[in-house]
């Protein structure tokens, strides 16, 4: 069976040859009412030194297709705040060298609603390349590569709860996550599976392709929603 992953947060681990950087775990989901600190290692995997720069980060939700219900709600599930970053600066990471990175949550203030609230971790690294230029062996100049990549924070107040709309378009699936948890399922169409996550106050219209007959969403090998088309 062909499987594919949509995700509405993806952990980005693209670099070019020369700046390569390993990163674990690559999601954290923390509860919300007491502080903690966890460890995050990165490793160069590079031929190159590496300076690599952290510090938490909110992003607003883009990927195509996807409606936040409440137009506060990027203020609200913010917690960037909450997070701290120890060291935030790794001036120097040898080739095949690791560190181990502190990350501390901060419990989130009593007087917040129960629900789900996010942030992300953004890593820098930046590799600084010298090249000579073909022919001018006594002429050189850097190459300065940098990439960014982001691994969620999820931070859980409360008991979850599911309060989810889901409607049959014309070949699509419309999602409707009222909920202040994400919500996620399978979504089975012809041979493809696919994994689908609504973040909290969102709506997810699914466009499917136009030879699609009918797709199932299911979750927990439950089908929730039958569409035919």
């Amino acid at each position: 069976m062909k499987c594919v992953l949509l995700a509405l947060f993806s952990f980005i681990v693209s670099f070019p040859a020369t700046c390569q950087l390993l990163i674990a775990p690559t999601r954290f989901v923390l509860d919300a009412e007491r502080s903690v600190t966890e460890k995050i290692v990165v490793e160069n995997t590079s031929d190159q030194p590496l300076r690599l720069d952290i510090k938490a980060v909110y992003r607003p939700i883009t990927s195509q297709g996807v409606r936040r219900l409440r137009d506060d709600i990027e203020r609200e599930e913010d917690i960037s705040d909450f997070l701290q970053i120890s060291p935030p600066i790794i001036r120097k990471l040898n080739p095949n060298q690791r560190r181990t990175i502190r990350l501390r949550l901060k419990a989130l203030p009593s007087d917040k609603a129960n629900g789900e609230y996010r942030a992300y971790i953004h890593f820098s690294p930046t590799a600084n390349v010298a090249s000579t230029e073909e022919g001018k062996t006594s002429s050189a100049f850097a190459l300065n590569f940098k990439v960014n990549s982001y691994i969620p924070v999820y931070v859980q107040k409360g008991q979850p709860d599911q309060d989810v709309s889901v409607l049959c378009d014309a070949h699509g699936i419309r999602i409707q996550n009222k909920s202040n948890y994400q919500f996620n399922a399978m979504l089975k169409y012809g041979d493809w599976t696919q994994n689908l996550v609504v973040v909290r106050n969102a709506e997810l219209n699914k466009p499917l392709p136009i030879t699609t007959t009918e797709a199932q969403l299911i979750q927990h090998e439950q089908v929730l929603q039958r569409c035919s088309f």
